[in-house]
């Protein structure tokens, strides 16, 4: 396993231009996108988007990936283990400098621009076969078209991702959090902000529940709204929430540790150093 660091992601440069990756990703979706799944299309994307810096090459985490696209880590591992069996990626393991498992390198593969498969590709590839019986065939073409206007039917009622409500949230995330986001940001927008939430609370030693912050988080996400409507964010609302997040907390445990201290010094001064407060 290869040490994480910047020669060995320039090692695996697999393309001289971001043109070049670009055709070869086009040229597999031309091919494949038909046998994908939304999800793992949205992994194959989310992974070119962050393979320019050094050219096909990816270090972003699965916890990252499933982030950005609405999607469990399983699900995404899921993702990425099909599309290096159609061999537009491929996964190298790195490790940390401590030697500790590191993150997996995601690099795209070369693949055939969508002329070159064009010409490559057989009658049969690109057109359905046909059969002599004339009606079979429209027997068969008035089934697909009444299973495709059912199915356009269910797909216009259903709503997409990004309508769906914090009534679909996990019941993990509290209801107050979910009750004063929901004016403001759909269900995917919430979990995600959520997460920003649980990456602040794990990186403290406090042994507090995360119910004895809530008036902090609500304060935090109150004061990036207002922010935001002030024009003063110049970069994300997740990114600027995560700072103010960071920020209440340590306020917090610092006072907190303040006064504990007062009290300790106080029942040692008087001697009563088994009372409570």
């Amino acid at each position: 396993m290869e040490k994480l660091n910047y020669d060995t992601i320039q090692k695996y440069q697999s393309f001289t231009t971001i043109e070049e990756m670009d055709k070869s990703v086009r040229g597999f979706l031309y091919k494949h996108k038909a046998e994908l799944s939304e999800g793992t299309l949205a992994v194959l994307h989310l992974i070119w988007k962050h393979s320019v810096k050094v050219v096909g090459v990816s270090f972003a985490k699965y916890d990252y990936i499933a982030e950005q696209v609405g999607l469990s880590k399983r699900t995404v591992i899921r993702a990425v283990k099909m599309l290096e069996e159609r061999g537009i990626i491929k996964k190298v393991p790195t490790a940390r400098m401590n030697g500790k498992q590191g993150v997996n390198l995601l690099i795209i593969q070369a693949f055939g621009s969508i002329d070159s498969i064009k010409t490559t590709m057989s009658p049969q590839d690109v057109a359905a076969p046909v059969t002599p019986n004339k009606t079979e065939n429209k027997q068969s073409s008035l089934c697909e078209k009444k299973i495709k206007e059912r199915t356009n039917v269910r797909e216009a009622c259903e709503p997409t991702l990004q309508e769906l409500d914090s009534s679909y949230l996990p019941e993990s995330i509290p209801e107050e959090f979910k009750k004063t986001a929901q004016p403001f940001f759909n269900a995917v927008d919430i979990y995600n902000l959520w997460n920003r939430v649980m990456i602040v609370y794990n990186k403290f030693e406090h042994g507090k529940t995360i119910e004895d912050f809530m008036e902090c988080i609500i304060s935090a996400f109150k004061q990036t709204v207002f922010s935001k409507k002030r024009g003063k964010i110049h970069t994300t609302f997740e990114g600027y929430f995560y700072r103010i997040l960071h920020e209440t907390f340590t306020l917090k445990l610092r006072q907190e540790n303040k006064s504990n201290l007062f009290w300790e010094l106080h029942d040692w001064v008087t001697g009563t150093g088994s009372s409570s407060h």
